[in-house]
């Protein structure tokens, strides 16, 4: 019996069908923010502690410090997305034998928030027909011109899944190192996304939450010229108590949980829509102000996320040098439910939050108004970094009580009265010198005298 081969090659219209069809185009630019901060990681040479330094600092950098950061642009229009960076650029041999992958190869050393090695493609691909790639570190350079639907209509061999690239001089100095994208003939839902006047906000806001941590301490970020401000996360402390704080390692993954009271406003109250967990990898912010069952609400022991909740405040940090530890999806944006490290993990928010949870409890009694209940314990609360909350050891969130005001049972009045009316009460009292306040108690004790009320 002859055995013969069938092929079984993947067809490149399917693969990158399929490989576009499940991420946003807001996704889609988030991996290519990806790509840059990675390349600064590798340029700089950027640790997992470095990272963790935008995290934990409480003052944050100068204005000046910040000017002087790597900058990424981002600017799209009906026509085109351009994303320009001087983060370091990618090298040569690295782009020939890696960055070009479906996946990394076995021998790979990755980055810190490039997982699977698809985010760079899957980006190019989801927006548009063609792109031009120019890159260049201070020891190398390349260009990159790639017409998609021609690539896609030659697929007969694995041979024609190669991409060409154009060897070019390095970068002058390490401040003009770095990577220029732009993607041109958008596919029609792209460009219809891009007319919503919702999109730009709405792409400010990922960006905003997503790097939060890296934003303006590692990186500046503009959208069409306009810088981003890293997300304002309002994180606070209980005034003579302390927050929730866990700290351990489990399979090549170190883990930090944080159970505490969110800053209030300058109003004394706090946030709905900021309050909840945040799930962070390697510094990136995969699930910000999280209140669904993915975090452990309505999930016993927790209960369902409601507004006396407001001002809780959680956050996991999970970091690992293999970011393929990492609970996190192919887009980033969610979680792995099934990840072991989370599922771990997820207990122990529970009871991180646990106290914090009883706290509002207990302030929000039954039938007590929310709104005098809201100041009281925005009194009791200090602002904070994550810096503060750190412990060396195991803590658990308490809030001493604070102490009872005294209720005033008097109230100041004042009236107007003649001066001629003042004097007629002095001769009539035989009291020259009897005061205006001395005679406004005089005559309100003998008014409710006369009328029985006292």
């Amino acid at each position: 019996m002859k055995t013969e081969l069938a092929k079984a090659f993947p067809k490149k219209t399917f693969f990158i069908q399929m490989f576009t069809k499940d991420i946003s185009l807001e996704d889609s630019i988030l991996d290519l923010i990806d790509n840059s901060i990675d390349g600064l990681i590798r340029t700089e040479h950027l640790s997992l502690s470095d990272i963790s330094k935008g995290i934990f600092r409480r003052s944050g950098l100068s204005h000046q410090a910040i000017m002087r950061l790597p900058a990424i642009a981002v600017d799209y229009s009906s026509e085109e997305v351009i994303i320009k960076d001087n983060c370091g650029g990618i090298d040569f041999r690295y782009a020939l034998r890696e960055a070009f992958n479906f996946g990394h190869s076995a021998n790979y050393a990755p980055g810190y928030l490039g997982v699977y090695g698809i985010g760079l493609k899957r980006a190019l691909f989801k927006i548009g027909n063609r792109f031009h790639i120019t890159s260049r570190t201070t020891s190398t350079g390349f260009t990159c011109d790639l017409d998609v639907k021609d690539w896609l209509s030659k697929d007969d061999s694995l041979d024609d899944w190669q991409i060409p690239l154009s060897s070019t001089k390095s970068a002058e100095s390490r401040a003009h190192a770095g990577t220029t994208i732009r993607i041109t003939d958008l596919h029609d839902e792209v460009k219809l996304r891009m007319k919503d006047p919702t999109f730009e906000n709405d792409l400010r806001s990922s960006i905003e939450k997503t790097y939060s941590f890296f934003l303006n301490e590692h990186v500046r970020v503009a959208v069409n010229r306009t810088p981003v401000k890293p997300y304002d996360i309002p994180v606070g402390r209980p005034k003579g108590g302390q927050a929730s704080f866990e700290h351990y390692e489990k399979d090549g993954v170190v883990v930090r949980i944080f159970a505490t009271v969110a800053r209030p406003d300058k109003d004394g109250h706090f946030r709905q829509d900021l309050a909840g967990w945040y799930v962070v990898c390697n510094g990136r912010i995969v699930l910000p102000a999280d209140k669904s069952t993915t975090s452990g609400w309505n999930v016993a022991p927790m209960p369902q996320f409601q507004p006396k909740f407001r001002s809780f405040l959680g956050f996991v940090l999970f970091e690992s040098k293999d970011p393929l530890r990492l609970p996190w999806t192919t887009t980033k944006r969610d979680i792995n439910g099934e990840s072991a490290i989370y599922l771990y993990t997820k207990g122990r928010m529970a009871t991180a939050a646990r106290p914090v949870i009883s706290f509002c409890n207990r302030k929000y009694g039954q039938g007590r108004d929310e709104q005098p209940i809201e100041r009281e314990i925005s009194k009791g609360v200090l602002s904070a970094g994550l810096g503060d909350l750190t412990s060396k050891k195991t803590t658990v969130f308490n809030a001493p009580a604070q102490k009872e005001q005294k209720v005033r049972t008097t109230t100041r009045v004042q009236y107007d009265a003649d001066n001629s009316d003042l004097e007629k009460i002095r001769k009539h009292l035989r009291k020259p010198r009897m005061g205006a306040s001395t005679i406004g108690q005089y005559t309100f004790q003998d008014f409710l005298k006369r009328e029985g009320l006292k």
